[in-house]
């Protein structure tokens, strides 16, 4: 690649005037939408050069910073350089020439295949939605029972848990999503508000994050998750028997591969929203290297869609407005395990489809009746 296809992108925020991680966020935020114009994208990127004031506060091994970082490029990782002055971000990037773009997988090119698993792209603003979601989560948690409960020695094997007002409730264990590379629980304990007004106890898990940790270890630490969950119910006070399982998107994929492992303790149900159950897509996207698919046979052995059915209650729904490829995986996803056909949620996207859990209506309904006891 010659040196006319580098092009040296700038974005600077004030810290002066903001918190450091939203500094970082809206300077990467600005990074991406400059390589975007420029008919480039995060994966182009070479090496990037943090100037701030003090470098170490917006170090990514910080985890404020590193959450901040996955919420604008996910697990992508680049050389990073860090230098003391006024806060600015750089990044070089490198854009191949053009060229006719080739089917890659089931007769779509690279970027329709991008496209259609890029849920962010029906969003305007994605950084005014985590906004949101970090304010409200933050309320959340000041009703949890406990905070940053550990199941694991990891930092991120972790889970808040908001406790019924009786002892012996059901338990529902919710897990996000972030396509395996983003996103916390503290950004979504205001989604177990309509399970919790029903007499549910709730679970909200993290767990460990792509690419330090393979998609395949992650499953395997969310059995350990929940093993631990029900060696505590006694001492959280719910019933061990009841424990229900949710998920949205990268996280509904994680519930739907739990609820399938022969080794994992009992679900009794499980709500799969907007998930992706067959990765063989993603193996031909850059992701498919950052969540660590080393070949097609790994991506097949880590979809639930060719799991074989668990024996327990599905529930499978989705936003009205999802691309065609995510209601393509419900609706085989439904199929396969004997579910109802996917329940499509009006005038809903990717995202704000979760605020429908916290009030009644179709999805609060689908979520009670599959996990009636």
């Amino acid at each position: 690649m010659s040196h006319s296809d580098l092009r040296d992108i700038t974005a600077r925020a004030s810290s002066a005037q903001l918190l450091a991680s939203n500094a970082l966020r809206e300077a990467l935020s600005a990074v991406a939408a400059e390589l975007a114009q420029q008919g480039a994208t995060p994966a182009d990127i070479l090496r990037l050069r943090i100037t701030a004031p003090e470098p170490q506060a917006f170090h990514l091994s910080r985890r404020e910073m590193d959450l901040a970082w996955r919420e604008v490029f996910g697990g992508l990782r680049r050389p990073i350089f860090y230098h003391q002055g006024s806060f600015t971000i750089e990044a070089d990037a490198a854009v191949a020439p053009p060229r006719a773009p080739q089917p890659v997988w089931n007769g779509m090119t690279m970027p329709e295949l991008a496209r259609a698993y890029a849920p962010r792209l029906q969003v305007p603003d994605m950084q005014a939605v985590f906004r949101q979601w970090n304010a409200d989560g933050a309320v959340a948690r000041q009703s949890a029972g406990g905070l940053d409960l550990h199941y694991g020695r990891g930092r991120d094997e972790m889970f808040d848990f908001y406790p019924a007002t009786r002892r012996d409730a059901p338990l529902w264990v919710f897990l996000h999503g972030g396509y395996w590379q983003a996103c916390t629980k503290d950004q979504h304990g205001q989604f177990a508000e309509g399970l919790r007004a029903h007499g549910f106890s709730v679970a909200m898990l993290d767990y460990p994050l792509c690419p330090e940790t393979p998609l395949r270890d992650i499953v395997l630490t969310l059995r350990h998750a929940l093993q631990v969950l029900r060696d505590q119910a006694q001492a959280l006070g719910f019933d061990a028997s009841r424990i229900h399982l949710a998920g949205h998107s990268a996280g509904a994929h994680l519930a739907a591969a739990a609820a399938a492992d022969p080794h994992g303790p009992a679900i009794a149900s499980v709500l799969l929203l907007s998930g992706v159950f067959d990765l063989d897509p993603l193996f031909h996207l850059p992701m498919g290297r950052i969540i660590g698919l080393a070949d097609r046979a790994e991506a097949r052995a880590l979809s639930p869609l060719f799991c074989p059915q668990p024996k327990t209650r599905v529930g499978v729904a989705l936003g009205a407005l999802e691309s065609d490829e995510f209601k393509r995986q419900s609706a085989e996803m439904a199929a396969a395990w004997g579910a109802d056909a996917p329940l499509h949620i009006e005038n809903c996207h990717h995202f704000n489809l979760l605020e429908e859990l916290r009030r009644p209506g179709p999805l609060l309904d689908l979520a009670l009746r599959t996990a009636s006891a």
